[in-house]
Protein backbone atom coordinates (compact mmCIF):
# COMPACT_ATOMS: atom_id res chain seq x y z
CA UNK A 1 0.00 0.00 0.00
CA UNK A 2 1.21 3.49 -0.87
CA UNK A 3 -1.15 5.30 1.44
CA UNK A 4 -0.51 5.68 5.14
CA UNK A 5 -1.61 8.21 7.72
CA UNK A 6 1.53 7.60 9.75
CA UNK A 7 4.42 8.55 7.50
CA UNK A 8 5.37 9.48 3.98
CA UNK A 9 5.96 6.84 1.35
CA UNK A 10 9.57 5.89 0.68
CA UNK A 11 9.74 6.80 -2.98
CA UNK A 12 12.96 4.81 -3.39
CA UNK A 13 10.87 1.69 -3.90
CA UNK A 14 8.59 2.86 -6.75
CA UNK A 15 8.68 4.07 -9.44
CA UNK A 16 12.08 5.80 -9.25
CA UNK A 17 14.68 3.42 -7.92
CA UNK A 18 17.76 4.01 -5.77
CA UNK A 19 16.34 7.08 -4.09
CA UNK A 20 15.49 8.81 -7.33
CA UNK A 21 18.84 8.39 -9.07
CA UNK A 22 18.15 5.60 -11.55
CA UNK A 23 15.91 6.27 -14.53
CA UNK A 24 16.57 3.00 -16.41
CA UNK A 25 13.93 0.91 -14.71
CA UNK A 26 11.86 0.37 -17.86
CA UNK A 27 12.28 -0.21 -21.59
CA UNK A 28 9.97 2.76 -22.05
CA UNK A 29 11.51 5.84 -20.51
CA UNK A 30 11.94 9.56 -21.13
CA UNK A 31 15.19 10.53 -22.82
CA UNK A 32 16.67 14.01 -22.41
CA UNK A 33 17.08 15.92 -25.66
CA UNK A 34 19.95 18.21 -26.62
CA UNK A 35 20.70 21.00 -26.32
CA UNK A 36 19.40 22.39 -23.05
CA UNK A 37 17.96 25.92 -23.23
CA UNK A 38 20.16 28.06 -20.98
CA UNK A 39 20.74 31.70 -20.06
CA UNK A 40 17.99 31.79 -17.41
CA UNK A 41 18.05 32.72 -13.75
CA UNK A 42 15.61 30.60 -11.73
CA UNK A 43 12.93 30.05 -14.40
CA UNK A 44 9.72 29.20 -12.55
CA UNK A 45 7.16 28.53 -15.28
CA UNK A 46 7.00 27.37 -18.87
CA UNK A 47 4.03 27.01 -21.19
CA UNK A 48 3.55 26.14 -24.84
CA UNK A 49 1.27 28.72 -26.40
CA UNK A 50 -1.36 28.19 -29.05
CA UNK A 51 0.91 29.46 -31.87
CA UNK A 52 2.78 27.26 -30.76
CA UNK A 53 5.64 29.15 -29.07
CA UNK A 54 7.40 28.72 -25.74
CA UNK A 55 6.99 31.26 -22.94
CA UNK A 56 9.27 31.13 -19.91
CA UNK A 57 8.98 33.17 -16.71
CA UNK A 58 12.67 33.94 -16.17
CA UNK A 59 11.94 35.02 -12.62
CA UNK A 60 15.21 36.42 -11.30
CA UNK A 61 16.02 38.08 -14.62
CA UNK A 62 12.66 39.89 -14.30
CA UNK A 63 11.43 38.96 -17.75
CA UNK A 64 9.17 36.68 -19.73
CA UNK A 65 11.02 35.13 -22.66
CA UNK A 66 9.34 34.12 -25.93
CA UNK A 67 11.04 31.33 -27.90
CA UNK A 68 10.30 29.06 -30.81
CA UNK A 69 9.99 25.32 -30.23
CA UNK A 70 13.62 24.73 -31.21
CA UNK A 71 14.84 27.20 -28.55
CA UNK A 72 15.48 30.29 -30.64
CA UNK A 73 14.67 33.46 -28.71
CA UNK A 74 12.09 35.71 -30.35
CA UNK A 75 11.62 38.42 -27.74
CA UNK A 76 11.26 39.32 -24.08
CA UNK A 77 9.19 41.62 -21.89
CA UNK A 78 10.04 43.04 -18.47
CA UNK A 79 8.07 42.01 -15.37
CA UNK A 80 9.02 42.08 -11.69
CA UNK A 81 9.53 38.47 -10.57
CA UNK A 82 7.14 36.78 -13.05
CA UNK A 83 6.04 33.37 -11.78
CA UNK A 84 3.04 31.92 -13.56
CA UNK A 85 1.89 32.01 -17.19
CA UNK A 86 -1.10 31.09 -19.34
CA UNK A 87 -2.48 31.94 -22.77
CA UNK A 88 -6.07 32.31 -23.90
CA UNK A 89 -7.71 31.54 -27.26
CA UNK A 90 -7.14 35.11 -28.45
CA UNK A 91 -3.38 34.57 -28.01
CA UNK A 92 -3.27 37.00 -25.09
CA UNK A 93 -0.58 36.02 -22.60
CA UNK A 94 -1.48 36.06 -18.88
CA UNK A 95 1.37 36.72 -16.46
CA UNK A 96 1.40 36.69 -12.66
CA UNK A 97 4.15 39.05 -11.47
CA UNK A 98 4.96 41.38 -8.60
CA UNK A 99 4.11 45.04 -8.35
CA UNK A 100 5.20 47.55 -5.71
CA UNK A 101 2.46 49.86 -4.40
CA UNK A 102 2.80 53.48 -3.35
CA UNK A 103 3.03 52.22 0.25
CA UNK A 104 6.01 50.03 -0.70
CA UNK A 105 3.97 46.85 -0.33
CA UNK A 106 4.61 44.09 -2.83
CA UNK A 107 1.46 42.62 -4.31
CA UNK A 108 0.75 40.22 -7.19
CA UNK A 109 -0.89 41.32 -10.41
CA UNK A 110 -2.31 39.29 -13.26
CA UNK A 111 -1.23 41.09 -16.43
CA UNK A 112 -2.78 40.60 -19.85
CA UNK A 113 -0.22 40.88 -22.66
CA UNK A 114 -1.73 41.83 -26.05
CA UNK A 115 0.37 39.82 -28.48
CA UNK A 116 -1.78 40.06 -31.61
CA UNK A 117 -1.66 43.86 -31.74
CA UNK A 118 2.14 43.63 -31.49
CA UNK A 119 2.41 41.29 -34.47
CA UNK A 120 2.95 38.35 -32.16
CA UNK A 121 6.27 39.67 -30.81
CA UNK A 122 6.24 39.96 -27.02
CA UNK A 123 8.91 42.71 -26.98
CA UNK A 124 6.48 45.20 -28.51
CA UNK A 125 3.31 44.04 -26.73
CA UNK A 126 1.23 46.12 -24.35
CA UNK A 127 0.79 44.71 -20.86
CA UNK A 128 -2.42 45.57 -19.03
CA UNK A 129 -2.87 45.05 -15.25
CA UNK A 130 -6.11 43.10 -14.99
CA UNK A 131 -6.51 41.75 -11.45
CA UNK A 132 -4.46 42.39 -8.31
CA UNK A 133 -4.06 40.19 -5.25
CA UNK A 134 -5.26 43.01 -2.97
CA UNK A 135 -8.48 43.49 -4.92
CA UNK A 136 -11.37 43.38 -2.40
CA UNK A 137 -13.43 40.20 -2.82
CA UNK A 138 -15.03 41.77 -0.75
CA UNK A 139 -12.20 42.00 1.81
CA UNK A 140 -8.90 43.59 0.78
CA UNK A 141 -5.52 42.33 1.96
CA UNK A 142 -1.99 43.02 0.71
CA UNK A 143 -0.75 39.79 2.24
CA UNK A 144 -2.48 37.66 -0.38
CA UNK A 145 -0.58 36.16 -3.30
CA UNK A 146 -1.53 34.48 -6.58
CA UNK A 147 0.01 31.05 -7.17
CA UNK A 148 -1.38 29.98 -10.54
CA UNK A 149 -3.42 31.03 -13.56
CA UNK A 150 -5.10 29.10 -16.37
CA UNK A 151 -7.71 29.89 -19.02
CA UNK A 152 -11.08 28.49 -20.03
CA UNK A 153 -12.33 28.13 -23.60
CA UNK A 154 -14.35 31.35 -23.26
CA UNK A 155 -11.14 33.24 -22.31
CA UNK A 156 -12.17 33.66 -18.69
CA UNK A 157 -9.37 32.99 -16.19
CA UNK A 158 -9.03 30.63 -13.26
CA UNK A 159 -6.67 31.92 -10.56
CA UNK A 160 -5.46 30.32 -7.34
CA UNK A 161 -4.86 32.64 -4.40
CA UNK A 162 -3.05 31.90 -1.14
CA UNK A 163 -2.49 33.81 2.09
CA UNK A 164 -2.12 33.54 5.86
CA UNK A 165 -5.62 34.63 6.95
CA UNK A 166 -8.24 31.96 6.38
CA UNK A 167 -10.45 32.47 9.39
CA UNK A 168 -12.96 34.61 7.52
CA UNK A 169 -16.13 32.80 6.50
CA UNK A 170 -16.86 35.52 3.94
CA UNK A 171 -13.54 35.99 2.15
CA UNK A 172 -10.62 33.78 3.25
CA UNK A 173 -7.23 34.32 1.59
CA UNK A 174 -7.05 30.81 0.11
CA UNK A 175 -9.39 30.77 -2.87
CA UNK A 176 -10.01 29.57 -6.41
CA UNK A 177 -11.30 32.53 -8.40
CA UNK A 178 -12.85 32.72 -11.86
CA UNK A 179 -12.15 36.11 -13.46
CA UNK A 180 -13.69 37.67 -16.54
CA UNK A 181 -12.23 40.69 -18.27
CA UNK A 182 -10.43 41.77 -21.41
CA UNK A 183 -8.82 45.17 -20.94
CA UNK A 184 -10.23 45.59 -17.44
CA UNK A 185 -11.84 43.48 -14.73
CA UNK A 186 -15.50 42.77 -15.49
CA UNK A 187 -16.39 40.21 -12.83
CA UNK A 188 -15.03 37.59 -10.49
CA UNK A 189 -16.46 34.50 -8.82
CA UNK A 190 -14.97 32.62 -5.87
CA UNK A 191 -15.60 28.89 -6.18
CA UNK A 192 -17.35 27.46 -3.14
CA UNK A 193 -17.22 24.05 -1.51
CA UNK A 194 -13.49 23.90 -0.88
CA UNK A 195 -11.62 23.74 2.43
CA UNK A 196 -9.32 26.72 2.98
CA UNK A 197 -7.21 24.93 5.61
CA UNK A 198 -6.00 21.43 6.36
CA UNK A 199 -4.94 18.69 3.96
CA UNK A 200 -8.20 16.94 3.09
CA UNK A 201 -9.31 15.93 -0.35
CA UNK A 202 -11.18 19.24 -0.83
CA UNK A 203 -8.37 21.39 0.57
CA UNK A 204 -6.97 24.33 -1.41
CA UNK A 205 -4.44 25.17 1.29
CA UNK A 206 -1.07 26.19 -0.23
CA UNK A 207 -2.20 25.69 -3.82
CA UNK A 208 0.87 25.93 -6.05
CA UNK A 209 -0.59 25.62 -9.56
CA UNK A 210 -3.76 24.86 -11.48
CA UNK A 211 -4.74 23.81 -14.99
CA UNK A 212 -8.15 23.97 -16.63
CA UNK A 213 -9.21 20.88 -18.58
CA UNK A 214 -9.48 21.67 -22.31
CA UNK A 215 -13.04 21.31 -23.63
CA UNK A 216 -14.30 20.37 -20.16
CA UNK A 217 -15.45 23.66 -18.62
CA UNK A 218 -15.30 24.28 -15.72
CA UNK A 219 -13.23 21.25 -14.65
CA UNK A 220 -9.66 21.80 -13.43
CA UNK A 221 -6.72 20.09 -11.75
CA UNK A 222 -4.39 21.63 -9.18
CA UNK A 223 -1.36 20.92 -6.99
CA UNK A 224 -0.56 21.85 -3.40
CA UNK A 225 3.04 22.25 -2.24
CA UNK A 226 2.46 21.67 1.45
CA UNK A 227 5.09 19.53 3.14
CA UNK A 228 2.45 18.00 5.41
CA UNK A 229 0.80 14.68 4.72
CA UNK A 230 -2.31 15.04 2.59
CA UNK A 231 -3.87 15.17 -0.85
CA UNK A 232 -1.50 17.19 -3.03
CA UNK A 233 -2.85 16.63 -6.55
CA UNK A 234 -6.55 16.69 -7.32
CA UNK A 235 -8.79 16.81 -10.39
CA UNK A 236 -12.21 18.38 -9.83
CA UNK A 237 -15.23 17.84 -12.06
CA UNK A 238 -18.36 19.96 -11.91
CA UNK A 239 -21.67 18.29 -11.07
CA UNK A 240 -24.31 20.23 -13.02
CA UNK A 241 -27.15 18.64 -11.03
CA UNK A 242 -25.89 19.50 -7.56
CA UNK A 243 -23.85 22.55 -8.52
CA UNK A 244 -20.71 21.24 -6.80
CA UNK A 245 -17.12 20.40 -7.69
CA UNK A 246 -16.36 16.75 -6.93
CA UNK A 247 -12.97 15.00 -6.91
CA UNK A 248 -12.35 12.68 -9.84
CA UNK A 249 -9.90 10.59 -7.80
CA UNK A 250 -10.15 9.23 -4.28
CA UNK A 251 -8.38 6.55 -2.21
CA UNK A 252 -11.50 4.37 -2.58
CA UNK A 253 -10.93 4.20 -6.35
CA UNK A 254 -7.32 3.07 -5.73
CA UNK A 255 -6.06 6.02 -7.75
CA UNK A 256 -2.31 6.35 -7.24
CA UNK A 257 -2.47 10.09 -7.86
CA UNK A 258 -4.07 10.61 -4.43
CA UNK A 259 -2.65 7.56 -2.64
CA UNK A 260 1.00 8.25 -3.44
CA UNK A 261 2.44 10.77 -1.00
CA UNK A 262 4.45 13.25 -3.06
CA UNK A 263 6.93 15.82 -1.78
CA UNK A 264 6.13 19.39 -2.84
CA UNK A 265 4.32 19.36 -6.20
CA UNK A 266 4.80 22.70 -7.97
CA UNK A 267 3.10 22.32 -11.35
CA UNK A 268 0.81 20.08 -13.36
CA UNK A 269 -0.06 19.66 -17.03
CA UNK A 270 -1.85 17.19 -19.30
CA UNK A 271 -1.23 15.75 -22.75
CA UNK A 272 -3.76 15.05 -25.50
CA UNK A 273 -4.73 11.75 -23.86
CA UNK A 274 -5.21 13.49 -20.50
CA UNK A 275 -2.24 11.78 -18.91
CA UNK A 276 -1.25 13.91 -15.92
CA UNK A 277 2.31 15.18 -15.40
CA UNK A 278 3.30 16.50 -11.96
CA UNK A 279 6.61 18.21 -11.26
CA UNK A 280 7.86 17.71 -7.69
CA UNK A 281 10.57 20.14 -6.60
CA UNK A 282 11.35 18.35 -3.34
CA UNK A 283 11.83 14.98 -5.07
CA UNK A 284 13.55 16.55 -8.13
CA UNK A 285 11.23 14.39 -10.17
CA UNK A 286 8.52 14.21 -12.82
CA UNK A 287 5.56 11.92 -12.09
CA UNK A 288 3.31 10.70 -14.85
CA UNK A 289 -0.19 9.41 -14.14
CA UNK A 290 -2.75 8.00 -16.55
CA UNK A 291 -6.13 9.70 -16.94
CA UNK A 292 -7.47 7.13 -14.49
CA UNK A 293 -4.92 8.22 -11.88
CA UNK A 294 -2.53 5.27 -12.23
CA UNK A 295 1.18 5.95 -11.76
CA UNK A 296 3.08 5.30 -14.99
CA UNK A 297 6.52 3.69 -15.11
CA UNK A 298 7.80 6.50 -17.35
CA UNK A 299 8.09 8.74 -14.26
CA UNK A 300 11.69 9.84 -13.80
CA UNK A 301 14.10 12.11 -12.00
CA UNK A 302 16.78 12.46 -9.37
CA UNK A 303 18.88 15.28 -7.92
CA UNK A 304 21.71 16.70 -10.01
CA UNK A 305 22.61 18.78 -13.03
CA UNK A 306 23.47 16.14 -15.60
CA UNK A 307 21.44 14.09 -18.04
CA UNK A 308 18.03 13.02 -16.68
CA UNK A 309 18.70 14.94 -13.45
CA UNK A 310 16.78 17.86 -12.00
CA UNK A 311 17.35 20.46 -9.29
CA UNK A 312 14.24 21.95 -7.66
CA UNK A 313 12.18 21.98 -10.87
CA UNK A 314 9.15 24.27 -10.78
CA UNK A 315 7.17 23.73 -14.00
CA UNK A 316 6.30 21.28 -16.76
CA UNK A 317 4.65 21.69 -20.17
CA UNK A 318 3.75 19.15 -22.88
CA UNK A 319 3.59 19.59 -26.63
CA UNK A 320 3.79 17.17 -29.54
CA UNK A 321 5.16 14.25 -27.47
CA UNK A 322 7.81 16.42 -25.80
CA UNK A 323 7.99 17.40 -22.12
CA UNK A 324 9.48 20.81 -21.33
CA UNK A 325 10.65 21.24 -17.74
CA UNK A 326 11.75 24.44 -16.02
CA UNK A 327 14.74 23.03 -14.13
CA UNK A 328 14.80 26.01 -11.80
CA UNK A 329 17.80 25.15 -9.64
CA UNK A 330 19.92 24.43 -12.72
CA UNK A 331 18.80 27.63 -14.50
CA UNK A 332 17.78 25.80 -17.66
CA UNK A 333 14.90 24.43 -19.68
CA UNK A 334 15.24 20.72 -20.40
CA UNK A 335 13.30 18.61 -22.88
CA UNK A 336 12.39 14.93 -22.70
CA UNK A 337 10.88 12.52 -25.19
CA UNK A 338 9.67 8.96 -24.75
CA UNK A 339 12.15 6.41 -26.05
CA UNK A 340 9.36 4.87 -28.15
CA UNK A 341 8.80 8.24 -29.89
CA UNK A 342 12.42 9.01 -30.76
CA UNK A 343 12.12 7.73 -34.31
Amino acid sequence: MFYSCGEKLDLSQFPITNGGTDTTFSDTTYVQQSPDFTGFNQPEDIIVGNEPLLYISDTKNNRVVQMDISGGQIGQLYFLNPRSLAQDRNFDLLVIADSVTSLNDTINVVYRVKLVQAGGIITFAEKIPLFSSDHPTPISSRRRKFSGVSTYNDNSLLISRIGPDNTSLIDPDNAIIKVLGNNSLQSYEIYSGFQTAGNGIYSINQTSSLKTITNSNPNFIFTRNTEDFGFKVQWFEYDNVNGTFDPKFSPETNADIVRLQLGTPQDVTLDNNQNVYVIDSQRDSLYKFSNSGRLRSESFGGPGSGVNKLNSPKSVAWFNKVLYIADTGNNRIVRFKLSTDLN
